[in-house]
């Protein structure tokens, strides 16, 4: 085995692929934060019309700021819902986590760097240069998934008009 093919696949290994599942595994629980944020906020904004809306319809304290609010609170949900969706929070999330699995899967099994035992073996540099194209075309699929992304949200924002 050749010191230098281990070295490139340590190097490959730390610097291309541990670097790309950490970005996506950042981002990935970065958009699920993002989510989850969201939804907790719109319905506790849906929560409270609900409370206000209850109190518009008495008479109790300040009719017109709790009929205000009544109008405005689930507005502002559905303002809130609608940043969500635009964004594309969880579809994004979807994408990296679906990313990181096949590289995680490309990365898999690590190439074989023993010399070649027959005349028709594949060689060390072979093995590594199977193993880069593997990881290599995974991460160009994922560049493929943003594309549509976008074609979806595109696609829905003209269904819309």
């Amino acid at each position: 085995m050749s010191e230098r093919n281990q070295e490139f696949l340590e190097f490959y290994q730390e610097n291309r692929i541990q670097d790309q599942l950490k970005f996506y595994r950042d981002r990935r629980d970065l958009f699920d934060r993002a989510t989850g944020q969201g939804l907790a906020i719109s319905a506790t904004l849906l929560g409270f019309a609900a409370a206000v809306s209850a109190l518009a319809g008495t008479t109790v304290g300040w009719v017109k700021v709790w009929s205000a609010l009544a109008a405005i609170l689930p507005a502002m949900s559905t303002a809130l819902a609608a940043y969500i969706a635009l964004y594309a929070f969880e579809q994004q999330s979807k994408i990296y986590g679906d990313a990181r699995r096949a590289v995680l899967a490309a990365s898999r099994p690590l190439p074989d760097l023993t010399p070649p035992q027959g005349q028709g073996d594949p060689t060390p540099e072979e093995n590594i240069a199977e193993f880069v194209k593997r990881v290599e075309g995974a991460l160009r699929q994922e560049q493929g998934q943003w594309g549509q992304l976008t074609s979806q949200i595109q696609i829905s924002d003209q269904t819309k008009q």
